[in-house]
């Protein structure tokens, strides 16, 4: 009977130490071995130009779905999982039509970082947007309202499918198992332009905030009349359009320059009542289409950039569009390098300074010298994009072909990602990656711990009676030694058999926060 006594107790012991170890591992290291993959599932609907663009003007635009397919752990039991919502490249064109090597939802990166992320405990969703501009006017401010207008449909795309997630959870029982509150961003090649855009534009007024107030107006015997008019496009969020029935495109003068048809319809609002806003942004290449859209107190951002990329400029220089007649020229924009100094300048990034450097090598070698931002230097082949690959059976000979080669970039975009984004949003894991030196609590409850420095136990009372939920005890790493059920007002803390001499913190939960003690075990 003792034996069994002592196996059930081993046992339960065994699994408590399981549960912390994988809180602990849990968005760090891939605890999952099999991803769950969802069919294409549509989550909304909104006009789009390609239509138009394929009848050359004659015909109008049409609704087409907003889909996503998602990624997510197998066997996973957790509901309140951060959500990455997945951004694809493709010039704002169909593949194959855009001239590139990639441009769908299935590209061979996409699905690879989906993986990678679903494995860590992530749910990813994959999505895709409304496409369509004119890459081919000879005039460069006709294609530059075309493409502003395409990255304005875009994040409307975006803030549709943050607000859809808001009210999956809310209404309708949260199917994908996330926390709305944990949402990140993830942009590629032009899906870079449009996390950044739905990450720092976050007003109507912005777009015309540049030090060129006419960069994104058009000029007429009249003066300027603006690239993006709320009235024919709908609000920035894409919950409301005058253009909706009545009113549509009726400006002879606006539509004169979009040559889209009178009474022609471009936004139709989904998922109202809902915020869009988004906790971290990330992007691999693209751009900002002005740095001033980017304020103090702003989300924090994770860039990947290659610095010679020739389309999408890492500082501030004009930006091409690959196209079948070559680079075309459209509009100044901001890239990685300029927005990681504008980003670290105002403290935005400050959250990743709390990241140990034992537990963030790949930042560690990182040459850009800033929080948030990962250079690319000396791709093969001067590459842009060297973290994608064509898997088709016939891709163009530009294209590059080997999987191997890009795995080892999205080792290290991933690799990076993990850190920053424990510390950025808030999870279980930040108490491993960073200093618990840094944290803070501003809580005012009276806590006394004795003795201290300790040998073997340390008991802790709160002087108010106020009930202590959890403790827990850090080493100096930051790593997680043992979490322990209070409820009470007080506990004895014994020390872990075998845990060395030195100094730990002492993490206490409360209904109202966290506080965080120094305790010495000699």
């Amino acid at each position: 009977m003792l034996k069994i006594k002592r196996f059930l107790i081993f046992s339960a012991f065994l699994a408590i130490y399981n549960i912390v170890n994988a809180q602990n591992e849990r968005y760090l290291n891939p605890i999952f071995n099999e991803v769950e993959v969802s069919n294409i599932t549509p989550l909304a609907s909104n006009y789009t130009i390609l239509n138009w663009i394929a009848t050359q003007g004659q015909a109008n635009t049409l609704k087409q779905p907003l889909v996503a397919r998602f990624y997510s752990p197998k066997g996973d039991t957790v509901k309140n999982r951060p959500l990455v919502i997945y951004i694809h490249t493709g010039n704002f064109f169909p593949y194959p039509a855009n001239g590139s090597c990639s441009g769908t939802m299935l590209d061979s990166s996409n699905v690879e970082i989906a993986n990678r992320l679903a494995k860590l405990g992530y749910v990813v969703a994959v999505i895709n947007y409304r496409q369509g501009w004119n890459p081919y006017d000879p005039n460069e401010l006709i294609r530059r309202y075309f493409l502003i207008n395409a990255a304005y449909r875009g994040v409307q795309d975006i803030s549709t499918y943050v607000r859809y997630f808001r009210r999956s959870v809310d209404q309708l029982g949260n199917p994908h198992g996330i926390d709305p509150n944990k949402i990140t961003v993830w942009g590629q090649g032009t899906g870079g332009y449009l996390s950044l855009a739905s990450a720092y534009l976050n007003q109507y007024p912005e777009i015309f905030n540049t030090a060129d107030p006419n960069k994104f107006k058009l000029p007429t015997t009249n003066g300027y009349i603006p690239m993006v008019f709320e009235k024919y496009n709908g609000n920035i969020d894409g919950t409301g359009a005058d253009s909706i029935g009545k009113y549509a495109i009726v400006d002879a003068l606006y539509n004169s320059i979009s040559k889209l048809k009178i009474g022609d319809t471009l936004c139709s609002p989904n998922h109202i009542g809902y915020s869009s806003d988004f906790a971290l942004c990330v992007n691999m290449g693209g751009a900002l289409g002005d740095s001033a859209w980017m304020n103090k107190g702003e989300m924090p951002l994770i860039s990947y950039h290659v610095p010679t990329d020739p389309f999408a400029p890492c500082k501030t220089n004009v930006l091409n569009v690959p196209t079948s007649l070559g680079p075309q020229p459209v509009v100044e924009v901001t890239g990685s390098c300029d927005l990681a100094i504008r980003a670290d300048g105002f403290g935005n990034n400050d959250v990743f300074k709390k990241i140990l450097p034992a537990k963030d090598k790949y930042g560690a070698a990182n040459k850009s010298g800033n929080l948030g931002y990962y250079q690319f230097s000396n791709t093969p082949d001067d590459s842009s994009a060297p973290w994608e690959w064509a898997a088709s059976d016939n891709p163009p000979s530009t294209c590059n072909q080997n999987p191997v080669t890009a795995k080892l970039y999205i080792d290290t975009i991933v690799g990076y990602f993990i850190p920053r984004a424990c510390v950025a949003l808030n999870l279980p894991c930040a108490n491993t990656v960073t200093s618990n030196q840094d944290l803070v609590s501003n809580l005012d409850i009276p806590v006394t711990i004795a003795p201290n420095p300790a040998e073997s136990s340390v008991r802790i009372e709160t002087g108010d009676l106020t009930i202590i939920k959890e403790v827990y005890l850090y080493d100096i790493n930051g790593r997680m030694v043992s979490v322990n059920a209070v409820n009470n007002t007080s506990y004895l803390l014994n020390r872990p058999s075998g845990l060395p001499q030195g100094l730990y913190t002492i993490g206490l939960k409360f209904e109202k926060g966290l506080m965080y003690k120094k305790v010495v075990f000699k």
